[in-house]
């Protein structure tokens, strides 16, 4: 992929995560729409000073915006740059479905400490744009132990953690928990999440390992806390 088409792609997947129209990121840049439409295909190359506007508006680094897919990036591992994406899946009980989504990190530095965008129920993996919700932040790893702190873009006063611990027998998947307030209702929530470094097959398989289990349930009774107890097998 040419740098031009993929710095519209990243322009595309930000101006959709932020429910903004070609009109509306044109007026704040002051491009027309159709200037900011060929940027997007990659037609027309951007000047610096236009992309660091773009990402002042879209709200993220530069880097950002011309990093790689994780299939073309084969570069030495600066700090800001794409390391790899995630796919976080949960299940919501009330629309009966999963929930797709897709976590990219960037790296920052050797501290441990990783650049984090969350794209949070994506409808295609392929558009990580189409979202309901984007949300930024950091994420540190202690060994086995992964924490994500996160804040929706849309609503700052919304913020999220994820915990979650490596598998012991799934070395591709970790089993974790989101808490903070939920988009949806704005209340206090906790979620059950399975974190994988490639696309699952959404099949009842998944479905019952993303749901709470009777074992979950008795222990957050016995203790009056809740915490996730078993690994999907």
């Amino acid at each position: 992929m040419s740098i031009d088409k993929r710095v519209g792609k990243n322009i595309k997947k930000y101006r959709l995560a932020y429910k903004m129209t070609l009109e509306e990121l044109a007026k704040q840049i002051h491009k027309s729409k159709s200037t900011i439409s060929k940027y997007e295909k990659g037609l027309i190359s951007l000047d610096m000073a236009t992309l660091e506007e773009i990402s002042q508006v879209l709200k993220v680094a530069p880097s950002q915006l011309l990093a790689a897919e994780e299939d073309e990036f084969h570069a030495e591992e600066l700090e800001g740059e794409f390391f790899d994406r995630q796919y976080m899946y949960s299940y919501d009980g009330r629309s009966k479905r999963i929930l797709r989504s897709i976590i990219e990190r960037y790296i920052l530095s050797d501290s441990g400490q990783m650049r984090i965008q969350l794209f949070y129920d994506v409808k295609d993996v392929q558009n990580p744009g189409d979202c309901k919700a984007l949300y930024a932040g950091m994420s540190r790893k202690y060994e086995f132990i992964e924490n994500y702190t996160l804040q929706n873009q849309n609503n700052p006063t919304e913020q999220v953690l994820i915990c979650c611990i490596n598998s012991l027998s799934l070395t591709n998947r970790k089993l974790g928990m989101l808490t903070g307030l939920s988009y949806k209702t704005m209340l206090p929530v906790a979620i059950k999440v399975m974190i994988a470094s490639s696309v699952l097959k959404e099949d009842n398989e998944l479905i019952e390992g993303l749901k709470l289990t009777k074992e979950d349930i008795k222990i957050s009774k016995k203790y009056n806390l809740f915490t996730i107890d078993q690994f999907m097998e």
